[in-house]
């Protein structure tokens, strides 16, 4: 009997797997449907008073029982082991997990068994295509606009567009005074469906930005902002360039005004025509991955009355790098070298849902700035300061 991809149970056995584990299965989840894959998990938990060594397959062949039919499909390993075997602490269990492709014609109650693991079983529902379009089909207006943001989306049909761009992020420093936050974004301005795109797949890379970074003294009684940098900016940002020696090469340059949006004596503005190009290496298995993006600018446009001499303090280079994994720790840099001295800025960034807050989409950021002209405002002075808070993009 077919059923709606929603999971039936789970039925875990404690099988012996060697001396002393057992093991226990735990089934897909998210509706699987047929013809795609899924992921489920495989539990090996110690219960003895001492450490146990256990070979972890690489590869184990699946069971599939669906009402008369039954096909046998191999599951691989997402996140082998380097090793062989892998060591269990006393009363603790080591998880790995699996992805399982499904055939496309089995659908409804499935009972999943793993000989390798002495017939270890379990049971879920799998969602044929056919089924899947059926309910589609047939949902109700009410089902279908049951958000406001799908209601909101049929008036804003670019929305789709519309992107992060530059690190988001809202930081308290140690001297608090020495605050900080930025909001970015870009935009672009041609829809992948465009026959434009379609005939020129080039000008998918024309895009609008905005990115505003605010210095932010909260230690005076009134919470003044010390100075704002307003960063309007159009640029051009090729598709990948394919090379063998990396995940991602892509060239990208621009126009970009910066200005802190103040008049008279105050007043601070200046221009950048710009290109950067940005290397890129990702390794999927470890998650690793390393970005080397260096920036060169020439100043268009300076205003010199307020800010003549700014070139000397802020330079025409910048090179930032980053190093990490995509689910972990992320350390970021910028380098910038000018006639008036070098300027350093690191980043080091963790989501929090990998530590404390599990359900919480935020990373933990610390950032250690000792940079020449980091505001325009006080572009002369040196700015030394270390900064906590939190990112959205890091």
């Amino acid at each position: 009997m077919k059923t709606s991809a929603v999971l039936l149970v789970i039925l875990f056995s404690t099988i012996s797997f060697a001396g002393g584990i057992e093991t226990v299965i735990d089934p897909p989840k998210k509706n699987p449907q047929a013809g795609m894959s899924t992921v489920f998990a495989v539990y090996f938990h110690n219960f003895e008073d001492t450490s146990l060594k256990v070979d972890v397959p690489a590869s184990i062949m699946c069971r599939l029982n669906a009402g008369d039919d039954t096909v046998e499909v191999n599951a691989y390993a997402i996140r082998p082991t380097s090793k062989d075997a892998i060591t269990i602490c006393p009363g603790c269990f080591e998880k790995v997990q699996y992805t399982l492709a499904l055939p496309s014609t089995i659908d409804g109650p499935v009972t999943m068994e793993i000989p390798d693991f002495e017939n270890a079983h379990t049971m879920f529902a799998v969602r044929s295509s056919d089924s899947l379009k059926k309910s589609t089909n047939e949902k109700t207006a009410s089902q279908e606009y049951e958000t406001l943001d799908s209601l909101y989306e049929l008036y804003q049909p670019y929305i789709k567009n519309l992107a992060a761009y530059d690190p988001m992020y809202f930081l308290v420093g140690t001297d608090p005074a020495k605050s900080k936050f930025q909001i970015s974004f870009k935009y672009r301005l041609f829809d992948l469906d465009s026959t434009l795109v379609q005939n020129y797949p080039w000008t998918e890379g024309f895009h609008l930005a905005y990115t505003q970074t605010s210095f932010w003294d909260l230690k005076s009684a009134s919470k003044p902002f010390e100075d704002t940098s307003y960063k309007p900016e159009f640029f051009f940002l090729s598709p990948n360039i394919r090379v063998p020696w990396a995940t991602g090469l892509f060239i990208k340059t621009g126009f970009q005004h910066e200005s802190n949006g103040r008049g008279g004596e105050y007043s601070r503005s200046t221009n950048f025509l710009y290109i950067k190009p940005i290397y890129i290496a990702y390794h999927k298995h470890t998650k690793l991955g390393i970005m080397i993006a260096p920036k060169i600018w020439a100043y268009i446009a300076n205003e010199d009355e307020s800010n003549p001499d700014l070139k000397y303090y802020r330079g025409y280079f910048d090179l930032e790098t980053k190093l990490g994994k995509a689910d972990s720790f992320v350390l970021g840099s910028h380098f910038r070298w000018a006639k008036e001295g070098a300027s350093i800025e690191l980043d080091l960034t963790y989501p929090l849902n990998q530590f404390i807050f599990k359900n919480l989409n935020l990373y933990f950021q610390v950032q250690y700035v000792n940079a020449l002209a980091e505001s325009l405002l006080n572009f002369r002075d040196r700015t030394e300061a270390v900064r906590l808070g939190f990112a959205i993009v890091r």
